[in-house]
């Protein structure tokens, strides 16, 4: 079995073929007023306070060695550390064992699945985790100077939160229905995003966005020559080479990958985007002040154009679009939907596939931004887990903590209820029922439901 599974992820990992001159890696070097930037040096402090935040787990890289023994280590072996990962930023070298990994299978959905269905974890090497958060912390203070990433991507980045993109979602879709323009929202997934990264034109991007040389040298130092072996149930298959894709489970994979792709709003123009990771919402309405007929009309053919720009960039980037999973949403005042021609150019020419809801950030948006298939998909989930709860008091608890887990699992839906019920206007969770008096409206309708059908109180 493990064999077989390297067998696939040694092809799933080849390099793909890229047409050449490419203008990533065969434009002219653009010149910047930050060639000469060096990579600020480590000191001892830092250096110790990011080996103590770390989480001393227990899982083995390909050495045997684990965070877990940073708890054993002697401090007078931090200076010799220090000054291999200073070497190491100033001359970006890596020793070729640090780059060494042990990779785990995860199945997406169903536990037995085929090799195509799983998702595989890089157990990095312990030391070069150190030094990739290390790396991250003077990487992220270029982009901020700079100012590459833009505001409309929010995920893996500081003071940044889900619930912010999806307000910021919601409100521009309530925007462009409140002038009774028709709306349709493109719901984009990219295929294995982070393990189809494409090293040379990953680094000759960064290059022409004015990252400078030290910078780049190193990420080129820690992508390229990395090989791996996969290991289940304590077999290990062979050694096999990686030649695209950031590891997943580095902390530096997500925001190198964002920063490769942080130019995607301004190439998907037209439309309103909006970036969590590797997961893309884009926004189109018809033109306003025109009758609703001709709306749609102009709204087919700005989705066909956005459509047309996703798939350039697509190719551009060495980044495929998942066919299957890319659906689209139609959202107006109006009843139905129209009868809409659209599919995509490339590849088998396959139709969009138009959905009535959509889960978008772990939230059920529905085409007429109603709630309610939301909340009961909520309230479901937490009668399961008073369930479980109250079978404990009959059947006794064998864990503390799973019994703990439990009920911070309940009060963490509650609180998140609580914030969807500030954030969205109050007036789509009140019952349709017109005969309610203003006054009798509960100003707080989902916690008195959740209070009085759902939820027990927190002194049980």
């Amino acid at each position: 079995m493990c064999n077989l599974a390297a067998d696939y992820y040694e092809n799933f990992f080849k390099a793909s073929t890229i047409f050449r001159p490419h203008p990533y890696t065969d434009s002219p070097p653009p010149v910047f007023d930050n060639i000469s930037e060096s990579i600020p040096e480590v000191t001892l402090d830092e250096l110790l306070n990011t080996v103590i935040s770390k989480k001393k787990k227990k899982s083995l890289d390909a050495h045997g060695l684990s965070n877990h023994m940073f708890n054993f280590l002697d401090l007078n072996y931090w200076s010799l550390l220090l000054s291999l990962y200073n070497h190491s930023f100033q001359k970006s070298i890596l020793p070729s064992a640090r780059k060494d990994t042990r990779m785990i299978l995860l199945a997406k959905k169903d536990s037995i699945c085929p090799l195509s269905l799983t998702r595989p974890i890089s157990l990095l090497d312990s030391f070069q985790k150190i030094g990739e958060k290390l790396f991250l912390t003077r990487f992220c203070d270029l982009l901020a100077r700079r100012g590459l990433l833009s505001d409309s991507q929010s995920g893996f980045r500081e003071h940044f939160r889900l619930q912010t993109r999806l307000l910021l979602f919601l409100e521009d879709i309530y925007s462009l229905m409140s002038n009774s323009a028709p709306v349709c929202t493109v719901f984009v997934d990219f295929r294995a995003a982070f393990d189809q990264l494409w090293y040379l034109g990953c680094i000759g991007k960064l290059r022409n966005l004015g990252i400078p040389p030290s910078y780049l040298n190193w990420i080129e130092a820690w992508l390229v020559n990395r090989r791996c072996y996969i290991e289940i149930n304590g077999c290990k298959s062979r050694w096999f080479s990686i030649e695209k894709g950031g590891p997943q489970g580095s902390v530096l994979t997500p925001t190198l990958f964002i920063t490769y792709n942080c130019d995607m709003n301004i190439s998907l123009s037209g439309c309103i985007s909006h970036f969590f990771a590797d997961d893309l919402a884009g926004i189109l309405a018809g033109q306003l002040g025109i009758k609703y007929s001709s709306q749609c009309l102009d709204l087919e053919k700005r989705i066909k154009t956005f459509l047309d720009c996703l798939e350039y960039y697509s190719c551009l980037t060495d980044q495929p679009i998942n066919l299957n999973k890319t659906e689209a949403m139609f959202t107006a005042r109006a009843i139905g939907l129209p009868s809409f021609d659209i599919h995509f150019s490339h590849g088998t020419k396959e139709s969009i596939n138009w959905v009535s809801e959509y889960k978008y950030l772990g939230y059920i948006i529905s085409s007429k931004l109603g709630w309610n298939k939301f909340l009961k998909h909520m309230m479901t989930k937490i009668r399961q887990r008073i369930s479980l709860i109250k079978s404990f008091k009959i059947f006794g608890c064998s864990s503390t903590l799973l019994r703990k887990t439990l009920f911070m699992s309940i009060t963490d839906k509650q609180d998140s209820l609580k914030r969807l019920q500030h954030s969205v206007p109050i007036v789509t969770f009140v019952k349709r029922n017109r005969s309610l008096s203003r006054s009798k409206v509960d100003p707080n309708p989902i916690s008195s439901h959740l209070n009085e059908h759902v939820l027990p109180s927190r002194t049980e």
